[in-house]
């Protein structure tokens, strides 16, 4: 196991380390699905994978992703639209991972960069992957947007990247932050406490 890809594998075992991604696929595709049952036009399906990723690290984080889309695929009866999608979670995995490894998570600022960064590649990869697999359509609440914008005559691709970009920056704004405040906290926890006198 590289170490250099973990931010605190070294510190954990190899079944926390798993246990923390499969509570993390469960979590990730049992909001995605009340997102969607509730009409929520929102993804919702990559908090944890932020979490875990800003925790242990860039595979972690990867595989939060990966078997996200695939957990979600089994939710729903296996439709066979939601997999090409794991690219997406997995690429919020990797980002995660890296930023937070560079010290984005140190300052604000940093946290804003992250949420921003996220959200552009997020947007750029699924509209790419609607553009290409479903033609610019996936039957998903975005779509009512993605439509409107097709009517100014813009591209498909234009169409699907410009909606995701304003759902993005909502979600992984949401996915991002509940990682810092994770991490900020777990952080402080294993600070060592000061010693007081009286």
């Amino acid at each position: 196991m590289n170490q250099k890809l973990f931010v605190y594998a070294k510190n954990h075992s190899k079944k926390t380390i798993i246990f923390t991604v499969l509570i993390s696929v469960i979590l990730n595709g049992l909001i995605n699905l009340a997102g969607d049952k509730l009409g929520i036009p929102l993804f919702l399906d990559t908090i944890f994978t932020a979490v875990t990723a800003a925790l242990f690290g860039i595979i972690p984080g990867i595989l939060t992703g990966l078997f996200t889309n695939l957990f979600q695929e089994l939710l729903r009866g296996f439709p066979l639209y939601l997999y090409p999608f794991a690219v997406v979670n997995m690429a919020t995995g990797l980002l995660v991972g890296i930023l937070v490894k560079k010290g984005y998570f140190k300052t604000l600022f940093g946290v804003f960069l992250v949420i921003i960064y996220t959200a552009l590649i997020n947007s750029f990869l699924g509209a790419l992957i609607v553009t290409i697999v479903f033609g610019g359509i996936t039957n998903e609440e975005v779509d009512y947007i993605v439509k409107v914008i097709l009517m100014t005559g813009q591209s498909v691709f234009s169409s699907t990247f410009i909606a995701r970009i304003f759902i993005n920056l909502v979600d992984k704004g949401i996915a991002v932050l509940i990682a810092y405040l994770i991490y900020v906290k777990l952080k402080k926890e294993k600070q060592p406490k000061e010693q007081t006198y009286e």
